[in-house]
């Protein structure tokens, strides 16, 4: 059995020892990677308490992304948790459906690492844990793919809506993509009024230059499309597209892959 932080591996060969070996446990491909604490300018190990200042009402979208979860009916479900960060995410999807595997991708070594710590006592024997870019992984066959605050390192509308076509394609009949993210207004003034209730919030914990410091710094590697721009992205590639929750300018949409008729 595997133990700590282990040799090279790929995507697709995780996926395979979870296929074949329910006892495997979480192993880690160590491989160059972008620094989540640069982009955010903290300490990995502040991430879990940093991110609740940054987003308003984040344990009620990793909640909701997790309830969508919950409604597969299938056993021993496959989940694919892009961006996978501390694993706050998986946990509360495994938590939700109980009996799930789960492979995790990540392009921080750093992050994995408090993904592991946090997985392993409950559940070392149905995680693995990938380090890579997840635009360009390979992506098994999986009943969910989840994501929060990961999608949107995609930075143009044709990439993206490549990117769901490859989810669709990788996904069961019933499956479903759920990502929680921020999605903006169409029109600019509601936009404004959405990027003000951000900026309300944050103010709550740092100072006005300090927020405006952090959204420009943001703004060079991340990508926000209005919520009808990703609702139509996915309906194009195949999805029957939802809403599950919006607290704006934050949002969890599913798209889900339709039963075989």
């Amino acid at each position: 059995m595997h133990t700590g932080l282990l040799v090279k591996q790929t995507v697709e060969s995780a996926y395979l020892m979870l296929a074949v070996e329910p006892t495997a446990t979480l192993t880690i491909l160590e491989e160059g990677a972008v620094s989540v604490a640069q982009h955010l300018n903290i300490k990995v190990s502040e991430y879990d308490q940093r991110i609740r200042t940054f987003i308003p009402s984040y344990d009620e979208m990793l909640s909701t992304v997790a309830a969508a979860v919950r409604s597969i009916q299938k056993p021993g479900p496959l989940i694919v948790d892009l961006g996978i960060g501390t694993g706050a995410l998986a946990m509360r999807c495994l938590t939700a459906s109980p009996g799930s595997r789960l492979l995790g991708i990540d392009a921080d070594p750093q992050m994995l690492g408090l993904a592991l710590a946090r997985l392993r006592r409950r559940f070392s024997t149905c995680t693995e844990l990938v380090n890579g870019d997840f635009v360009d992984a390979f992506l098994p066959r999986a009943h969910a793919i989840v994501a929060t605050l990961a999608l949107h390192h995609i930075r143009t509308l044709k990439a993206k809506q490549q990117f769901y076509g490859r989810c669709f394609r990788s996904l069961h009949r019933g499956g479903l993509l759920v990502s929680g993210d921020c999605f903006m207004a169409d029109h600019p003034r509601l936009a404004s009024q959405y990027m003000e209730t951000w900026r309300a919030h944050m103010r709550e914990y740092y100072s006005a230059k300090q927020v405006n410091k952090f959204l420009a710094a943001w703004a060079n590697e991340d990508t926000y499309f209005t919520l009808r721009q990703e609702l139509n992205m996915l309906v194009a590639v195949g999805f029957q597209a939802e809403v599950m929750w919006r607290r704006a300018p934050f949002a969890v949409v599913v798209g889900w892959k339709q039963q075989a008729k």
